[in-house]
């Protein structure tokens, strides 16, 4: 794993919940990014960043930390 890619990822993901914000309660908003992710990320970038959340603290918003949750929760599922 590379922290670059992950630093990366973070951001990234950091800055669709900040764009989806405004959509509504952060319950709903964590959805609506981590569906995103699911069809819009690339499955290395996904998994990638799905395999890390458990095991440090990656600098993600309460928003993005719960939508990168539910995706690897759907991760799980396939």
């Amino acid at each position: 794993m590379s922290a670059k890619k992950i630093d990366r990822l973070v951001k990234m993901v950091n800055q669709i919940s900040l764009n989806m914000r405004s959509n509504g309660e952060e319950d709903f908003v964590a959805v609506q990014v981590s569906e995103h992710l699911e069809k819009f990320w690339s499955p290395p970038m996904k998994n990638l960043i799905s395999e890390q959340i458990d095991k440090e603290d990656l600098g993600l918003t309460s928003i993005s930390y719960s939508a990168v949750k539910k995706l690897a929760a759907i991760q799980k599922m396939k």
